[in-house]
C-alpha cells in the first residue's frame, strides 16, 4: 500500500479544502517548499493539524507493513520457565517488603523479576529479528508521541505569544492616546 499524501489527510479530515490543496500543490511546484510548510505560511493550517496529518501518514505506513496472515498460528510450545516479569526500578522498590501469604494457599510457582534498565538497548546490539521489529517499533511511537507532544506545545505557545502581541498593541494605542492627550 502507497501512503497517502498529506494533502489527501488534511482535505479528508476537513482541514483544507481542495481549491486550497489545488493553490497549495501550484505554490509547492513555483517555489519548491514543502507542501506543510506553504499551508502553515499562508495561515490555512495549523502545526497541530500538520502533525496529526504526519501522524496519520505514519499509522498508514505501520498498517501496511504489518503482514497479513495467511493461516492460523500453531499452538506455542509450554515454556520451561515463566517469562520474567520487567518491573521499573521504582516499583521493585516499592514492593521490597514481602506480602503475607495464607497458609492454606499453595505457594505460586517462582517467577523471574528482572529490574528494567535506565536505557533501552540500541535495536542494532538485539540479535532477534522479532525482537528487533519491536524494539524499533516501540522506538518509534515514542517518538512520535513525544514529536507530536512538542508540536501541540509550539502551537499553544504560538497561540500565546499572539494574544500577548495583540495586548501589546493595545497598550501601544492606549500609550498613543494618553502622549496625544498630554500634548494637547
Amino acid at each position: 500500500m502507497r501512503k497517502r499524501p498529506i494533502g489527501q489527510i488534511l482535505v479528508e479530515k476537513n482541514e483544507i479544502s481542495e481549491v486550497e490543496l489545488a493553490a497549495a500543490l501550484a505554490e509547492q511546484e513555483r517555489t519548491g517548499l514543502r507542501l506543510g510548510q506553504i499551508l502553515i505560511e499562508t495561515g490555512r493550517i495549523s502545526w497541530l493539524a500538520l502533525a496529526r496529518a504526519i501522524a496519520e501518514q505514519v499509522l498508514d505506513i505501520e498498517d501496511a507493513q504489518r503482514p497479513e496472515p495467511t493461516s492460523p498460528p500453531a499452538p506455542p510450545a509450554a515454556p520451561a520457565a515463566p517469562p520474567p516479569v520487567v518491573l521499573p526500578a521504582e516499583v521493585v522498590a516499592w514492593s521490597a517488603a514481602p506480602t503475607p501469604v495464607p497458609a492454606v494457599a499453595p505457594p505460586p510457582a517462582p517467577i523471574p523479576v528482572v529490574v528494567a534498565a535506565p536505557a533501552p538497548v540500541a535495536p542494532e546490539l538485539i540479535r532477534d529479528p522479532e525482537i528487533k521489529l519491536h524494539s524499533v517499533e516501540a522506538l518509534l511511537k515514542e517518538r512520535q508521541r513525544a514529536f507530536i507532544e512538542l508540536v501541540t506545545i509550539t502551537e499553544t505557545l504560538r497561540m500565546k505569544v499572539a494574544h500577548l502581541e495583540e495586548i501589546i498593541d493595545e497598550r501601544d494605542r492606549e500609550l498613543t492616546k494618553l502622549r496625544v492627550m498630554r500634548a494637547s
